[in-house]
């Protein structure tokens, strides 16, 4: 039977499909913005029993839309989240992490005001980066459909460019035909 669905959809959908090639049963990944849960919930299922989620965000709301997502679907104990910024990750993460997964912008439904920021997201992304097991990934979709966000953008793909080729792999999903302001995807993989 031929598929009937759009394989490039969405930048979330090609994280999606990331999280479902990359993470395992017993692993250990980050979710660096919790937001509405969506992922961490995903991340949970995938991580099993075994597994365990470390999640961040800066908003209660966040917090709570996760955990009730998570204990909706019985899989809170995989999960350990903070209320914390994303860049202060290393003071709660043990290294040898599979993946960490950024959704960048704003809470939906929230204060489009309270954003992630370029400064602390390239601090987050830093320290991800050192947490990384070997052929663990980076995954981070951006929207730089709004000010903070194309500064954002811009910030991380100077970041990315400067990574050593010999240690990470970078690739960048952007939607060519999506307008200015498109979300992409982008992907780095620590290969040593």
């Amino acid at each position: 039977m031929i598929n009937q669905q759009p394989a490039l959809r969405s930048a979330r959908q090609i994280a999606s499909d990331v999280f479902e090639r990359m993470v395992r049963k017993g692993d250990r990944v980050v979710d660096a913005t919790l937001g509405t849960g969506q992922d961490c919930l995903r991340l949970c299922q995938l991580v099993g029993e075994s597994g365990l989620v470390y999640g961040f965000d800066v908003q209660q709301d966040a917090l709570r839309r996760t955990q009730e997502r998570l204990d909706m679907h019985g899989v809170k104990d995989r999960a350990q989240l903070h209320l914390i910024g994303h860049e202060r990750m290393a003071d709660y993460v043990e290294q040898g992490i599979r993946l960490a997964a950024f959704n960048l912008g704003w809470l939906p439904g929230s204060d489009k005001q309270v954003t992630t920021k370029a400064e602390t997201t390239l601090q987050a992304l830093d320290s991800a980066l050192n947490l990384l097991a070997p052929f663990g990934m980076l995954v981070v979709c951006i929207y730089p459909g709004h000010p903070e966000g194309a500064r954002e953008e811009r910030a991380l793909l100077a970041w990315s460019a400067r990574l050593s080729a010999q240690s990470y792999t970078v690739l960048w999903h952007q939607f060519v035909n999506g307008g200015p302001g498109a979300p992409s995807c982008l992907l780095v993989e620590k290969i040593k």
